[in-house]
């Protein structure tokens, strides 16, 4: 059974956004993810978080779309994480390794840059 993706943005507080993701996230989902995000990060100036406890289905597209949408709001200068995430999508990201780098928070703005500027 297929479960179309809806994602809904709701602004937490100033500069903080949550994107609240249900149904599928796959390959053929996957730019409807990307299109939110597009919309999102204007007013996500300082957080962004995915809140995930309602996607039911999760492939490689998908979590391809997850590490876009992270890398996207990192480069805009805002923190971004998932806050609350599926079984389905807690097992997949366990089993490729990204849990910790989707679900802790990473650093934005001029802490990201001297995180990564070489020593």
């Amino acid at each position: 059974m297929h479960t179309d993706l809806t994602v809904r943005a709701t602004s937490v507080a100033p500069g903080h956004v949550r994107l609240q993701v249900r149904g599928e996230l796959d390959l053929g989902s996957a730019p409807l993810l990307h299109g939110a995000l597009a919309r999102a990060l204007p007013a996500a100036t300082e957080r962004l978080d995915l809140d995930l406890d309602g996607v039911v289905f999760l492939d490689a597209g998908g979590l391809g779309a997850l590490v876009w949408c992270r890398q996207r709001a990192l480069a805009a200068g805002a923190a971004c994480q998932v806050v609350a995430l599926s079984p389905a999508v807690e097992r997949i990201l366990l089993l490729t390794g990204t849990h910790d780098t989707l679900t802790c928070p990473a650093p934005a703005g001029r802490a990201l840059a001297e995180a990564v500027q070489p020593a």
